[in-house]
């Protein structure tokens, strides 16, 4: 007689291909990650803010700081104390930076009048996130708004509520850009001026120069949405409007407002010139910029949507919007006069 088989048996957890890796992390291949860091962290700004490469691998400086972070835990828990300083220590400059970014007092923040509550948001050519971006308008009664790949063809409600809100703005308008969609400016504000850049390489991404009278006040507002920079010529595409901008605010004398999709990360060495060039006011990318794409790929956002300012103003709150259905997250700031 034969007995019953039993059950089978289970094959024990073969852990040498994690353990192995994780040798690699913490031994000689920490190493070289550590050398990636120190350049993509600290050492980003010493490098060409004209190549691509450079461009790409410096706009995520959030999820390089808390890889550094866990490596650096990583390594103290197994007693390498010298290696794992080496990894918190490519985060120095950039704390400094948060801790030493303070502008103004709070009292001279809280008197300061008049106040802007400035939206800026790119649609993705998306009747849903047109339907969200103008609910979220009218709950923030925003008084300067600019959407760009808006999209030219909507169902009949969507096109109804845009019209409602439309009639609240005075001074606004329309212009198209690329092909099917459109970009858009609305502003509760006089419109004295207005001059658009657009040479031959920035086709279909328009910049605008506006003028505006804030209850007396003459303010310039540069609205952008340029060309992502993921290839060469729409690197440089994207570069000549940028420098566009800081020779425009470098001649500026007076309060000036810079938003929109600027489709440059606040951690890539261009976003350091331009703040420096143009004089705006972003002592630490980590206080004047917040993540907002792609919404798609969470663990990837990256800031390059921008409320930036430059003059005598401030911008006393920036925050990002709620999501609209779109792959950019909308962005929302209070500005002040000083």
């Amino acid at each position: 007689m034969t007995s019953a088989p039993g059950p089978p048996e289970e094959s024990p957890i073969n852990t040498a291909g994690v353990s192995g890796l994780f040798r690699l992390l913490t031994t000689g291949g920490s190493l070289l990650l550590l050398l990636a860091l120190a350049v993509l962290l600290p050492a980003r700004a010493f490098l060409s803010p004209d190549l691509l490469p450079v461009e790409i691998l410096t706009s995520f400086a959030p999820q390089y700081a808390l890889l550094a972070l866990a490596m650096g835990i990583v390594l103290w828990w197994r007693r390498r104390w010298i290696r794992g300083s080496a990894f918190l220590l490519l985060l120095v400059p950039d704390l400094a930076g948060v801790i030493g970014s303070r502008v103004g007092s709070t009292d001279e923040l809280a008197s300061a009048q008049p106040r802007l509550m400035v939206f800026s948001a790119n649609l993705f050519e998306s009747e849903r996130a047109v339907r969200s971006a103008v609910a979220q308008v009218e709950a923030l009664d925003a008084d300067l708004v600019w959407w760009s790949e808006f999209p030219r063809e909507l169902d009949p409600d969507t096109r109804a509520r845009v019209g409602e809100l439309d009639a609240r703005y005075p001074f606004g308008f329309e212009l198209a850009a690329a092909d099917g969609r459109d970009i858009r400016f609305l502003s509760r504000y006089p419109l004295r001026t207005r001059q658009t850049f657009e040479p031959a390489l920035t086709t279909g991404r328009p910049a605008l120069r506006l003028g505006l009278d804030v209850r007396g006040f003459p303010v310039t507002v540069f609205a952008l949405h340029t060309h992502p920079p993921t290839s060469d010529w729409s690197l440089r595409a994207r570069n000549e409007t940028l420098d566009w901008l800081q020779d425009e605010l470098a001649s500026l004398d007076g309060r000036a407002i810079v938003m929109g999709d600027l489709n440059t990360s606040a951690f890539s060495p261009r976003f350091a010139e331009l703040i420096r060039e143009g004089e705006l006011a972003c002592l630490s990318p980590w206080r004047c910029a917040v993540a907002s794409w792609p919404t798609f790929v969470p663990f990837l956002l990256t800031p390059i949507d921008h409320i930036l300012v430059s003059g005598e103003v401030a911008i006393t709150s920036l925050r990002r919007g709620r999501f609209t259905g779109s792959d950019h997250f909308p962005i929302v700031a209070e500005i002040v006069f000083l």
